[in-house]
C-alpha cells in the first residue's frame, strides 16, 4: 500500500513537468520556424542603405503583381524628372523649336527609360499569416550617377564642337545649323541632369558651363538675319501663299518681300479632289518645299510631305488639307530648312 501511494502521489506532478516542457519545446518551435518580417517591408534597408541605392517597394497579392509596383514606386522619381524637363523644352518650342522639341523629348524619355530597365529585383517576401507578397526594387547610385556623367561629359563635348563651328563658319545656314544642335545639345543635357540630381546624393549633378536661354536667343538672333523669299509655284491651293509666309516667320526666319533675299524658298501645294467616297469627300496632295541661294541659285535642298484629309463636305475637305500644310510647315519647316545646311 505505501508503495502504491508513492507512486500515486508523483504521477501529477511529473505529468505537469512533461506538458510544461512540451509547450516550451512547441513555442520555441515555433519562434523558430517563423519567418521574421525584413527590415525594408516597413523602413529602410539595411543592407541597401539610400546612400549608395534608390530603393522602391512593392506590395500585392501575387508575386509578379508586387515585383512590377516595386520597379514602379522606384521609377516614378524619373517620371517627375522627365516632366519637369519637358517643360523646360517645351518652353523652348514656343519659340520656335518645332520638330526639334520633340526629337529632343524622345531622345530623355529613352535615356529615362535605359535607366529604369537597370532596375532590379533584389529581394521578396510573404507574410505568411496574411498572405500578401513584398518587393524590394534598387538601382545602385554609384553605378547609375557614372552612366548619366558620362552622357553629360559628351553632350557637352557635342556643345562645345557645335559653338566652335559656329563662330568660325561663314555660311549663315551652316553657322545657324551649328547653334542649333548646341542648343540641342544642351536641352537634351538638362534632362539628364535632372535625372543625375536624383541619383547623385548630394543632389547636386553637374552644374552647366552654358546656359539654355542664351543659346536659344543666339540663335534666334542669327535666324532673324536670313531672310527668306517665298516663291509659289503656280497651281497650289488657294491661300497656300499665307499659310508658307507665316511658316517662315514661326520658323524664325524673315520672310523678305524686297528685293534683297538671302535665299528663295519654292513651295507648292498640289492637291487632288478625290470625290465622295462613302459619305466623305477626300482630298489627297503633295506638299513640297526647296531652298536656293538668290545670289546664284544654287538649290540647299527639298523636302515633301503626303497629305490625305477628308470631311463631310467638300470646301471643308480642302480646308482641312490646307490646314494640314500649315501644321506640317509650321512643325518641320526650320528643321528642313536646318538639314539643308551641308546640301549642294
Amino acid at each position: 500500500m505505501a508503495t502504491r501511494h508513492v507512486a500515486d502521489s508523483a504521477s501529477p506532478s511529473c505529468f505537469r513537468s512533461t506538458f510544461v516542457l512540451f509547450v516550451s519545446l512547441a513555442l520555441l518551435s515555433a519562434c523558430a520556424t517563423k519567418p521574421a518580417t525584413p527590415d525594408w517591408v516597413n523602413g529602410t534597408s539595411g543592407k541597401y542603405s539610400a546612400s549608395h541605392y534608390l530603393t522602391g517597394r512593392g506590395q500585392a497579392a501575387n508575386a509578379d503583381d508586387a515585383r512590377d509596383r516595386a520597379r514602379a514606386d522606384l521609377a516614378k522619381v524619373f517620371a517627375v524628372a522627365v516632366v519637369v524637363e519637358s517643360e523646360d523644352v517645351q518652353a523652348y518650342r514656343s519659340a520656335g523649336g518645332g520638330q526639334y522639341e520633340a526629337q529632343v523629348s524622345r531622345r530623355i524619355n529613352t535615356r529615362t527609360e535605359q535607366l529604369v530597365r537597370g532596375i532590379q529585383i533584389v529581394d521578396q517576401w510573404q507574410d505568411a499569416e496574411t498572405k500578401p507578397h513584398y518587393a524590394l526594387a534598387v538601382l545602385p547610385r554609384l553605378q547609375t550617377a557614372n552612366s548619366l556623367r558620362q552622357d553629360i561629359d559628351r553632350l557637352d563635348g557635342a556643345t562645345r564642337t557645335n559653338i566652335e563651328q559656329a563662330r568660325r563658319q561663314d555660311d549663315i545656314l551652316v553657322k545657324i545649323s551649328a547653334a542649333h544642335r548646341a542648343l540641342d545639345a544642351q536641352l537634351e543635357r538638362t534632362g539628364y541632369q535632372k535625372s543625375l540630381q536624383i541619383v547623385d546624393v548630394t543632389g547636386r549633378g553637374i552644374e552647366p558651363k552654358w546656359n539654355t536661354a542664351t543659346l536659344a536667343a543666339d540663335l534666334n538672333e542669327l535666324l532673324k538675319r536670313v531672310r527668306i523669299a517665298p516663291r509659289i509655284i503656280p497651281g497650289s491651293a488657294e491661300g497656300f501663299d499665307d499659310v508658307v509666309r507665316g511658316a517662315i516667320a514661326a520658323a524664325g526666319f524673315l520672310a523678305e518681300t524686297g528685293q534683297n533675299p538671302d535665299f528663295v524658298l519654292e513651295a507648292r501645294l498640289k492637291l487632288d479632289d478625290l470625290g465622295r467616297m462613302d459619305g466623305w469627300y477626300w482630298q489627297r496632295g503633295n506638299l513640297e518645299v526647296s531652298v536656293a541661294e538668290a545670289a546664284n541659285g544654287r538649290v540647299r535642298g527639298s523636302k515633301s510631305w503626303a497629305i490625305k484629309e477628308s470631311a463631310r463636305d467638300h470646301a471643308s475637305a480642302k480646308r482641312r488639307a490646307l490646314n494640314s500644310a500649315e501644321s506640317i510647315l509650321r512643325q518641320e519647316l526650320r528643321g528642313a530648312i536646318l538639314g539643308f545646311a551641308t546640301s549642294g
